[in-house]
Order: C-alpha cells, then structure tokens, then sequence
C-alpha cells in the first residue's frame, strides 16, 4: 500500500500542478483530517489517505472542459488506470473507489473509509482553514462569483456531514463561516 500511496499522491499533486484545482494545500488539508478521523474511529488509515487524496484528482479537468459535474466519474477513471496498476487486494480496489464515488455524500456509505473521505472533504470549505485556503486559492473568477460558490459549497458541505465527530469538531466553525459570509455582498 505504501508504494501505492506515494503514485496516489503523485497523481493528485501532478494534476494541480497541470490544471490548478484543487489547491494543494486543501488535498493535504482533507487527506491529514480523514487519517486523523480514521485513526480515532479505528478504521484503515491508508483506504481513506488513498480516497482523500483522489477523490478530485480529475476537477481541475472536470472544470477546464466544462464538465464540473462529471468529476467525479472522471476521477474515478484516473484512479481506475492507478488502481488497476496496483498490487492491491479486490477489496482495497473497491473500497477506494467507493471512497472517490462518495466523497459527496450517500445514503448508505459502502464503508466507513469512504464515509471518512466524504466528511473529511467538507473541512476543505465548512472549517475555519479550508474556508480560508478556499479564499486563498480561490479559483479564477470575479469575487462576487467567488462568494456564491463559497455560499454553496458551505452549505452542501454541510448538509453532507454525517459523522458525528465531524459535526461537532465544526459545528462552531460553520456558524463563524456562514455569519461571515452573511456579511459579504
């Protein structure tokens, strides 16, 4: 897994080096608090590292062709082309991919892994750093484009938290936010 690991993080880095997005710094962001999270809840760390770390590795090209919403897929079709160079086991193969499928949310998480990557996602713009590397790497766009996005994604992070640590490590981080934002026009 380890070697895997380190090709994952490669892929990851390399397509934000290409395209911009996501920031570096919101990959290590979501990668170190789904490790910590699944360390607390006792569940494989490397699954959700390998998840985190690929879950967006194709929205910078998602966003450049104008296809946002398929970036999910798209990630998963670069993470299948690694993932199928691996020697990882059947069920690491699948759990990774269900941890890229869902790190927007689900109704029934395939895993505990993949339920890590999906609340773990949500730091990247609901907590006090992710909110402020979110600014801070913003996208290439008007500000006030910039402050409807961060409205949105704060809100659909919010609503696809599910864990309860989750919930409580930010519920105070999400109220600081949305009264910030409030005051943006």
């Amino acid at each position: 897994m380890e070697n895997f690991l380190i090709e994952a993080r490669k892929l990851a880095y390399s397509e934000t080096e290409k395209y911009g997005i996501p920031a570096i710094p919101l990959i290590d962001l979501a990668t170190s608090v789904g490790k910590r999270i699944a360390k607390e809840l006792n569940t494989n760390i490397d699954i959700v590292e390998a998840g985190t770390l690929l879950m967006d590795c194709a929205l910078g090209q998602a966003l450049k062709e104008n296809r946002g919403s398929e970036h999910v897929q798209l990630s998963l079709d670069k993470a299948n082309k690694l993932i199928n160079e691996s020697s990882l086991s059947s069920e690491e193969k699948e759990n990774i991919l269900h941890c890229i499928q869902e790190h927007h949310g689900s109704n029934k998480f395939y895993s505990l892994e993949s339920e890590i990557c999906c609340n773990a996602d949500c730091y990247r713009f609901i907590s006090i750093e992710g909110f402020i590397l979110s600014i801070k790497y913003g996208r290439e766009m008007s500000f006030e484009d910039l402050v409807i996005l961060l409205k949105n994604k704060v809100n659909e992070k919010w609503n696809a938290l599910s864990l309860d640590i989750s919930k409580k490590e930010l519920a105070s981080q999400y109220e600081s936010v949305i009264e910030l934002l409030k005051n943006l026009k």
